[in-house]
């Protein structure tokens, strides 16, 4: 049994405009506390939120971090190179894993890190990663980071493919056109000690009929819901509530119904959360998770991501009375 000790989030809570390298400006849900896109301000904030969920035993403790942020060091050679000053191309050689590994060793952690990148469901995917670790032994307790602040580069990529609202996210609705993105900073403590939250499981695939969405039968959907029940020794009727993954999209929500529809025989009670602090991309895993715990009293929850790139992820968490 694998369990959720400590968590600690800061997300969007302001939806207002920001400006994209063109000069469009875009509805954006930010953070009350702007994170510069550079590596030391986004160091510190995960850093900030790190320091919040330490556990006395730190030495058997991975940190894994999940986020769809890049290599803003290889972004800046690629501009500079086509785009600039013609200069050759040059990386400093600081991926995104250097995050993890410098805190690990700042905190005196395990020197296990790993990053995680699979879009939406990056932090998702990186929870149950740390339960796979703890269930087989390989360290003592886990801390799974979700981070995702604002990008101009990722804010234009989906601009281009007019998948970003003009006006609010409207999760389900008939009127939705399209989705708000959001930035956030997020932590989960896992461990085998004595908890009111615990992560029961969940399943991830990879299957996806294009690029930047799943069918609209929602098949790939069905096939993450059915195995994460079934991963969790669960049935249909366990589930209390189901957190849609719920883009406001056009082609993501009708996929995502459908295969709620298809999973459920007495549709259970949905809440969605983009409406209130936006599409956080990589980080919605923890964020998502923490507010629901938060709010919620008591229950069994799914939590779907279904990620752009076909990537598709359900997490199971419990809440005890």
């Amino acid at each position: 049994m694998v369990n959720i000790l400590n968590y600690e989030i800061n997300y969007a809570k302001s939806l207002g405009q920001r400006e994209l390298d063109d000069g469009t400006m875009i509805p954006y849900f930010s953070l009350e506390k702007k994170i510069g896109q550079n590596q030391k301000d986004i160091y510190e904030a995960i850093k900030e939120v790190v320091f919040k969920v330490l556990p006395k035993q730190r030495k058997k403790t991975a940190l894994i971090i999940g986020t769809s942020l890049i290599d803003w060091y290889l972004v800046d050679a690629i501009n500079a190179s086509a785009y600039e000053q013609k200069e050759p191309y040059n990386s400093k050689k600081r991926s995104i894993d250097s995050y993890a590994k410098d805190l690990a060793n700042e905190f005196g952690l395990s020197e296990f890190t790993m990053t995680i990148n699979t879009a939406c469901t990056s932090s998702a995917n990186a929870l149950l990663e740390g339960k796979n670790l703890i269930d087989a032994g390989v360290v003592e307790k886990a801390i799974v980071v979700g981070v995702e602040v604002y990008s101009p580069v990722m804010s234009s990529g989906f601009y281009s493919m007019d998948l970003l609202s003009q006006t609010k996210p409207k999760p389900f609705a008939k009127d939705r056109d399209g989705l708000v993105l959001g930035e956030g900073v997020g932590a989960i403590l896992l461990g085998k000690d004595d908890s009111l939250y615990e992560l029961l499981g969940g399943y991830s695939n990879c299957n996806s009929e294009t690029i930047t969405s799943v069918s609209s039968s929602g098949d790939e959907c069905v096939e993450v819901m059915h195995n994460a029940l079934k991963n969790c020794s669960l049935h249909v009727e366990d589930i209390t509530t189901l957190k849609a993954h719920a883009t406001g999209s056009q082609a993501n929500d009708e996929a995502e119904m459908n295969a709620i529809r298809k999973v459920f025989e007495k549709e259970p009670k949905i809440m969605t959360l983009k409406q209130h602090i936006g599409h956080t991309i990589g980080a919605s895993g923890v964020l998502e998770i923490g507010y629901l715990l938060k709010n919620y009293n008591q229950g069994t929850f799914m939590c779907n991501y279904f990620g752009f790139g076909g990537n598709n992820t359900s997490v199971i968490v419990r809440k005890k009375a």
